[in-house]
């Protein structure tokens, strides 16, 4: 049946819709998350760790609060309609069946489907990505000045969702210089994408300019200006071929002329540009998440759906997102020494934390992971391990004169407190990691 394509595609998108509303509402809230969950309890322009669409999410998500894990379905709803916008965008150049096989690699993918029930800022910052890309090859097509305001919004947009959007205009910057079509017509626009983007990213912008631009200096200092590690290097590459996986890599290096060129500059100017980084600092495996689209499609285009790489890639990924899914929910014991703990990290020292109050804490995972479970404001004291949004809350710097603090067990107070001639009088032990301090202060 001719239609059996289409039909099997629009089922998978909305079945996979429905599985991730339930994991996300069942899988407990990691400790960035919380933080971010924080923010939206702080509505603010911008912040200063990142751009404030994700705090938009949770603040939206708040209205659910009936049920916990509901808070992140904003975001999963954002996320899986730029999966739709990705499709539209790829109809002109991918057959059903090659969309379908994208689909696939999309929703099952440990970095792109994994983190699409998460709310991160790579969340909002993969929608407006998707956006953009269908906004730029309608624009190419007629670029009006209505189109061409859009295609500038929707790129401030990513850039309130996250920095890391400056990539996307990056990556076209050659069809720009040397598409001659393309640089008459962003001439001809440029005012109007100018003022979209600059309307999109304004709350991020003001933010800065009242802030001494905190932002921005954090971000351009975050793990960069250091001397080379060859592990940089050789870490991040290993970390990408594992995580675009070795048959999808294969097939989208091979693609050629099969897809535009706007295709193959989205997908590979953004690890190129994070490769480099590696010679001034260490590059987390998830920051060119949003070249991924753009690498399946070039996978899918050159593909020969005679072979069977692609099926066994899915039954892999597939097979690894259920089983981390089971131990997140159900915590066996031998995984809390794991990456995936961040979902359980702090249990212990929110039941036992539950009876201190005035309560703050070491760290802002720690801090905002105990308000979210605790229902009732926890602070990070001000001045403890790196800078971040809580040292702007006034609430960060304890107002009587005994508050307890929940550390690790060989923490010390902050030399300032210290000074100030702060004390710990006693210590409640947690686990064999963290304890509760009583502190006294003059």
């Amino acid at each position: 049946n001719h239609q059996d394509p289409v039909s099997s595609l629009k089922k998978l998108f909305w079945i996979s819709l429905l599985v991730k509303v339930v994991l996300a509402a069942l899988l407990p809230l990691t400790s960035d998350e919380a933080y971010y969950w924080v923010w939206s309890k702080n509505l603010q322009l911008s912040y200063y760790d990142h751009p404030p669409f994700v705090a938009w999410l949770f603040w939206l998500g708040d209205f659910t609060k009936w049920f916990p894990g509901s808070v992140r379905w904003p975001g999963v709803l954002l996320g899986h309609a730029g999966l739709a916008l990705w499709l539209r965008t790829l109809k002109p150049f991918l057959n059903e069946d090659q969309r379908r096989q994208w689909l696939w690699l999309a929703l099952l993918s440990p970095l792109v489907g994994g983190s699409a029930i998460v709310l991160t800022p790579d969340l909002p910052l993969m929608f407006f990505y998707a956006l953009s890309a269908f906004l730029f090859f309608r624009w190419r097509e007629n670029p009006t000045w209505k189109l061409s305001l859009l295609f500038g919004l929707a790129m401030g947009l990513g850039f309130t969702s996250k920095y890391m959007m400056v990539l996307f205009t990056l990556s076209l910057l050659p069809l720009i210089v040397f598409a001659a079509d393309i640089r008459r017509a962003v001439f001809k626009n440029f005012f109007w994408i100018f003022m979209g983007a600059v309307l999109g990213a304004s709350p991020v912008w003001i933010w800065n300019m009242l802030n001494d631009f905190a932002s921005f200096k954090f971000q351009a200092e975050h793990g960069l200006g250091r001397r080379w590690k060859p592990s940089w290097t050789y870490e991040y590459v290993f970390a990408q071929i594992g995580l675009i996986f070795p048959v999808v890599l294969y097939w989208a290096l091979r693609a050629r002329k099969r897809m535009p060129p706007a295709f193959h500059l989205l997908a590979w100017v953004p690890p190129l540009f994070f490769l480099i980084t590696t010679t001034g600092g260490y590059v987390e495996a998830n920051w060119p998440i949003a070249a991924y689209p753009a690498i399946f499609a070039l996978a899918v285009s050159s593909y020969p759906f005679a072979a069977r790489g692609l099926q066994v890639t899915y039954w892999i990924w597939g097979t690894l997102l259920s089983m981390l899914a089971v131990v997140v929910i159900a915590q066996p014991g031998w995984s809390k020494a794991l990456k995936f703990r961040e979902f359980h990290q702090f249990d212990r020292v929110v039941a036992t934390g539950a009876a201190f109050e005035p309560l703050f804490a070491r760290s802002y995972q720690m801090a905002a992971k105990m308000h979210f479970e605790l229902q009732r404001p926890v602070f990070k004291l001000k001045g403890m391990n790196r800078k971040d949004f809580y040292d702007y809350l006034p609430g960060s710097v304890p107002a009587s004169g005994v508050y307890y603090l929940a550390v690790e067990k060989t923490d010390i107070l902050p030399p300032a407190y210290l000074a100030a001639g702060h004390k710990v009088v006693e210590k409640t032990p947690v686990d064999d990691r963290f304890e509760i301090w009583k502190v006294e202060a003059p």
